[in-house]
């Protein structure tokens, strides 16, 4: 798998998460999603744990985007680590947001805020419903 191929999939898995920590659906994803993460060394109640703290982070915050960003952000570069360490949980996350996507976390409604910078540079970009881009001439 290459490395373009697993960003492709923790973006969205690390929104799907947030989304689903802001939402009614935790109870029924947290599981899941636990599972998932802890395919590194890490034990699943120590990446229990993480995730209800990140949750529990983003509830205090309500609503804050820079709250929200950190901790997509943080979620991503954790799928980034596990997927590169372990290609075959790519199937899993597929099943997962595709899953939840369609049935439950399109029933949340959350927003997510990328502002990128580059300088001779590329930028990707991946994301799921309305996205709005501009490039500032120089």
């Amino acid at each position: 798998m290459s490395e373009l191929e697993i960003v492709q999939w923790a973006a969205p898995a690390a929104q799907a998460l947030v989304g689903a920590m802001m939402g009614d659906v935790w109870g029924s994803v947290r599981d899941r999603f636990t599972g998932i993460l802890s395919r590194r060394t890490e034990s699943a109640s120590d990446v229990a744990e993480e995730l209800e703290e990140s949750r529990q982070r983003l509830l205090d915050a309500e609503g804050d985007e820079e709250t929200q960003t950190e901790v997509m952000a943080e979620w991503r570069s954790r799928f980034r680590r596990v997927l590169t360490q372990n290609p075959a949980l790519l199937e899993e996350v597929r099943e997962l947001l595709s899953e939840f996507k369609e049935d439950k976390l399109a029933q949340q409604k959350y927003h997510v805020e990328q502002h990128v910078k580059t300088s001779g540079g590329m930028v990707f970009n991946l994301g799921s419903g309305t996205q709005n881009n501009s490039v500032p001439r120089s």
